[in-house]
């Protein structure tokens, strides 16, 4: 519905594409008002590009109370595979560093790939797959392999944390059944963290059914007949990322990296989803 969500001077329905070029084409040859200030504009983009680009390389760990009292719990703690907890949003810039030219990337439901939004960068179209909205949980890794079929030319990464891995990772043994070599990254938090996150806001972390207690995911990946790499150690995450890329596109090999997070959580999806409760008898004035 045009006006739905905002008011608007001039509704147009139609594709988005044809519709820019016939709107162009009406403005050629026109003076317009907007650029005067063309310039000043795209500096202000470079600049704002910049200062977040800086702020993301010194936003290593998230700082709300929540996170920080997770990451000292991690700090006494040692995954399955020996090695370190390491902070999600440290994993999502080793791995922007190290993704290849021409990728598709889609993303699923979680609080990890919330934040993952801010660590991708692409240069063509049809490159980003998400579930937006719809909150499809298992969305990403059945995503990537519809786009690796249409696209079996183009590297392909499906992002999950380990909620949402476990509504589709049977997946892996379609993807290995009929030959569509896919990477999945899952983010391996021991938890439902975007669940969480509306605990700790809303609920004062009174948590209900957001601890999870898995497998080793690479195992799983293995016993399916793919590749599976755990990454504890973050000076490994480029590296083993790259390393299944060249599985995918020169051997048709099938990936799953399992990455070991601490349980630090980021921004939820929307504040506004919900209220704080009102408690209206005393004895129950502490559960905010």
């Amino acid at each position: 519905m045009l006006g739905l969500v905002k008011k608007i001077s001039v509704g147009i329905c139609g594709d988005a594409s044809e519709a820019a070029v016939a709107l162009t084409e009406r403005l050629t040859g026109r003076t317009l008002v907007c650029d005067a200030s063309k310039d000043a504009r795209l500096t202000q983009i470079r600049d704002e590009k910049a200062a977040w680009e800086a702020e993301l390389d010194e936003w290593t760990h998230e700082k709300d109370a929540f996170s920080l009292d997770a990451i000292d719990e991690a700090k006494d703690e040692k995954p399955f595979s020996g090695g370190e907890y390491l902070h999600p949003r440290q994993v999502l810039r080793e791995l922007e560093k190290a993704m290849p030219e021409d990728v598709m990337v889609s993303t699923d439901i979680g609080n990890i790939n919330s934040v993952a939004h801010s660590y991708l960068r692409f240069d063509k179209p049809r490159s980003f797959f998400a579930p937006m909205s719809f909150g499809n949980c298992g969305y990403a890794l059945p995503t990537i392999m519809g786009a690796k079929t249409a696209a079996p030319e183009r590297p392909a990464i499906a992002y999950a944390g380990d909620g949402a891995w476990g509504m589709s990772l049977m997946e892996i043994m379609t993807a290995v059944r009929h030959d569509i070599p896919v990477t999945a990254v899952v983010f391996h938090n021991r938890q439902w963290g975007a669940e969480k996150k509306n605990q700790v806001e809303f609920y004062n972390r009174r948590f209900v059914a957001g601890e999870l207690d898995n497998q080793s995911f690479a195992e799983i990946a293995r016993s399916m007949g793919a590749e599976g790499i755990t990454v504890d150690c973050l000076e490994d995450v480029g590296p083993a990322l790259k390393k299944a890329i060249d599985m995918q596109m020169n051997e048709g090999k099938t990936c799953v990296i399992e990455v070991m997070c601490t349980r630090e959580l980021g921004d939820p999806f929307r504040r506004d989803a919900l209220k704080k409760p009102v408690r209206m008898l005393e004895k129950y004035q502490d559960y905010v």
